[in-house]
């Protein structure tokens, strides 16, 4: 008998999980500023897979080109910065629409220094943490709309980041 009680609570918990799992791809549009005193801003794009193993809780995979960055004093110096950025989501549903979630993931970029009339001058590549917080708006079942900011860590160097992002959800 206790075997068909631990039994039923374990179909229990595996069909409360198995409501929840859900796979996601998107795309988001964003600006970077690179903390570096005399560069401008870059326009950053990324896309983005996940999966929502329960209510709280998924896993995300992005690649991210968090833009070029340029100082735009002669010699116009540009940085630019992409990479995969793996992170674990924890999210809070505030309603049925609305999520609050934060993430903590891990960065594997490669960055390239560049100036105008000699092209690339050097390069970098590193994995370092990232981290961030944000909003989904679950406009229906397999539609959303996002907005995020994030924060990339490149090696001294640190990459902040605000970008909107539509979500399909499967």
């Amino acid at each position: 008998m206790k075997n068909v009680k631990y039994s039923a609570a374990s179909f229990v918990l595996l069909s409360a999980t198995i409501s929840h799992a859900q796979e996601y791809i998107g795309a988001s549009v964003g600006q970077s500023d690179i903390d570096i005193s005399g560069f401008d801003d870059g326009t950053s794009i990324a896309v983005i897979g996940g999966y929502k193993f329960i209510e709280n809780f998924a896993l995300e995979a992005s690649y991210i080109n968090l833009g070029d960055s340029e100082d735009n004093q002669p010699p116009v110096w540009t940085i630019e910065v992409d990479g995969i950025n793996f992170s674990a989501v924890g999210i809070i549903p505030v309603n049925e629409q609305i999520d609050l979630f934060a993430k903590v993931g891990l960065f594997v970029w490669d960055a390239s220094l560049n100036e105008a009339g000699y092209g690339e001058i050097g390069i970098d590549e590193g994995s370092d943490i990232s981290l961030g917080f944000g909003a989904a708006v679950n406009l229906t079942e397999q539609f959303g709309l996002l907005i995020e900011y994030q924060k990339f860590e490149l090696d001294e160097v640190d990459v902040s980041n605000i970008s909107i992002a539509a979500r399909l959800y499967f």
